[in-house]
């Protein structure tokens, strides 16, 4: 399994509150998507910032947070407003 501090733009932060919502690898990682992470992280009183998201998206494209495009981020932000 790879440790999620393996992947680009995961520092501390972000590998503590993954390991808070139970995502410790990039395969646990891979195998949900953002609106169960959203659910995970507002029961564990985290506000999920679309900073979280880019960096988790750009992160598994191998690329740096800022390198997301405005349709990336159109794409996330319309996943991200469905009700949970």
């Amino acid at each position: 399994m790879t440790d999620l501090k393996e992947i680009k733009n995961f520092g501390p932060y972000m590998v503590k509150i993954m390991n808070l919502i139970g995502i410790y690898s990039k395969e646990e990682l891979l195998a949900t998507d953002y609106i169960t992470i959203k659910h995970k992280l507002l029961k564990a009183g985290v506000t999920p910032h679309l900073n979280i998201f880019y960096s988790i998206e750009m992160g598994l494209q191998g690329k740096s947070w800022h390198e997301i495009s405005t349709r990336e981020k159109m794409q996330i932000q319309t996943i991200l407003d469905y009700k949970i």
